[in-house]
Order: C-alpha cells, then sequence, then structure tokens
C-alpha cells in the first residue's frame, strides 16, 4: 500500500455469500482472487462479486480496492454526472478468512472486447462517446482525491445500455501522492514511471486516459512502452502527436487531435488536469450521457 493512504471510516454490514447465488465464474486474477457473477436470492439482481483471501498475494490489493471504492461512495463532489460512470461498490462483507465486494454488474463486459466486435467505420463517433464518458468518470474520481492508476480498456466496463463504468482500483492511491513503483500496463504507462525520481498519481492517470483515446481512434496501442528504446515514442517526442498523426497519414478529427495532444504531454508538469481537460471543447461538444 502507498504512504499516506488513509483507510475509510465506512464499513458495510457483515453479510453472508449465502445471500448470493452463483450464475458462473468471470475470472481468475493472476494473484488469486475470484471474480464471480452472482444474483441476490431476495431481489433478483445481478451484482459481481470479487473474493479475496486474507492471506493471499492479492489481500492488501484487494484492501485497497475496498477502501478506494468507499470514498467514492460517501463523496458527493462535481462533476456528479461523472459518478455514473464508475462502477458502485454494492456491498462489502468478510466471512471464511475471505474478503468480498459485492459491484455493480456491466453486462457487456470490458471495453476491449467490445471493441473486438465493433465496426471499424463506427470507430470516430464511438471514440468520441466513448472518451466523453471515461473522461468524465475519471474527472470525479480525481475530485474525490483518488488516482487510479492502471486506467485501461481492460479496467473500463460497459454496462446493459452501452455506457462505461471504470473499475478495478486495487492500485488506486491518494490524487497527490508520490510513488516509485512503476505499476499498470506497458502501453498505458506514462514515460515518468520508467525514471528514478518518483511520479504524480494524477498525471499518470492523465497520460493513461490520452493512450485510451488513441486507442479508441486507431484499434492499436501508442507504443509498446514510453521510453527511449520505442521507436513510436522517440518520434512523438521529436514531432508531437500530430507529427505522429500526420507522417502515419492517419485520418483524425482535429478537435481529437488537439484533445491527444493536450493529454500526450511528455513533461508531466506541463500536462493538464482532469478540470481542464473536461473544459476541452472534444469532451463539452459530447454529452457524456449519450448512449452508443
Amino acid at each position: 500500500m502507498e504512504p499516506g493512504w488513509r483507510h475509510s471510516t465506512i464499513y458495510g454490514r457483515l453479510a453472508a455469500m449465502d445471500q448470493y447465488i452463483l450464475d458462473a465464474p468471470l475470472a481468475k486474477t493472476a494473484a488469486g482472487s475470484h471474480v464471480l457473477v452472482c444474483h441476490h436470492r431476495q431481489t433478483h439482481s445481478r451484482c459481481v462479486i470479487k473474493r479475496t483471501t486474507e492471506r493471499s498475494s492479492e489481500a492488501a490489493l484487494g484492501t485497497v480496492e475496498r477502501d478506494a471504492y468507499y470514498l467514492l461512495a460517501s463523496s458527493h463532489k462535481p462533476p456528479l454526472h461523472g459518478a455514473r460512470h464508475v462502477v458502485r461498490l454494492l456491498h462489502a462483507f468478510q466471512e471464511k478468512q475471505h474478503q468480498h465486494l459485492v459491484l455493480e454488474h456491466c453486462a457487456n463486459g470490458d471495453l476491449y472486447h467490445a471493441l473486438q466486435t465493433s465496426r471499424p467505420g463506427d470507430r470516430t463517433m464511438c471514440a468520441h462517446k466513448y472518451f466523453s464518458q471515461i473522461a468524465a468518470g475519471l474527472g470525479y474520481i480525481h475530485s474525490c482525491g483518488l488516482a487510479h492508476r492502471d486506467l485501461s480498456l481492460e479496467n473500463v466496463f460497459v454496462d446493459a445500455n452501452g455506457n462505461l463504468k471504470i473499475g478495478d482500483f486495487g492500485l488506486a492511491m491518494p490524487l497527490h501522492g508520490i510513488s516509485t513503483h512503476a505499476v499498470g500496463k506497458s502501453y498505458y504507462m506514462a514515460p515518468e514511471m520508467h525514471g528514478p525520481h518518483g511520479y504524480s498519481a494524477a498525471k499518470v492517470d492523465v497520460w493513461s486516459l490520452g493512450i485510451l483515446l488513441w486507442m479508441l481512434l486507431t484499434g492499436v496501442p501508442l507504443v509498446e512502452a514510453s521510453s527511449d528504446d520505442d521507436q513510436a515514442f522517440g518520434y512523438l517526442k521529436r514531432c508531437g502527436v500530430r507529427g505522429l498523426v500526420d507522417v502515419w497519414k492517419l485520418e483524425m478529427p482535429n478537435d481529437a487531435v488537439e484533445m491527444l495532444e493536450m493529454l500526450l504531454v511528455v513533461d508531466p508538469t506541463r500536462r493538464p488536469d482532469m478540470a481542464t481537460v473536461l473544459q476541452h471543447d472534444y469532451c463539452t461538444a459530447c454529452s457524456p450521457d449519450d448512449r452508443i
């Protein structure tokens, strides 16, 4: 757990796993947590239950994730519409040396797999709407004093109505925290995470948001890793986003390129905060609640 994290004082009531009926196992994480699709015996409402063994290697991440969800649930900060684009914690309980997080069910899985089945011709329109919703969700997360640090297509989920929600807060830390531990997926990691001097948790989220937008627009990652060994990253440093778009002969709306230029700034001190991002025309021109 990162230094400076403060535990939430809000705790869910004790409950038992037998209140839920297992519909299907969804996934098993590398560290041993089980993700289950269930429904409540009385209400019949579907949910996702993340079960972590207290003594497993993922127990600390489970505690961080639980506290992050508690913080988000107890905050009432603007932009409030952004809260609709964050997976909700419905309940939490501990039973038989297992910690359980009962989470909102997103019927259409994660955004990575949703994009695999989408039509390339719809990419520009979908990218605009998807990005607007993700940015609104991340803006809300930051307004609550939290940084995600693992923003990716795999950690954005699609509900039954086609709306997006950010989830998986196992690597979350305080928004203004500084860390020296490189975490997340290599495609999305900010360049300063590869250096020895530490990085701002808030700023790496903004970079990841830019990489995510690039992938929404093009269908492929911008870089393998944001280090000098990567040819595309080297070109980005020298020529900027617009230079890459031109040399690769990509067709992108100008306002999308402007947004990428705002987010994918190699120097983290020159990257904007999320409040500034949300004021850009690319966000304001598209309602985050537009249905896909």
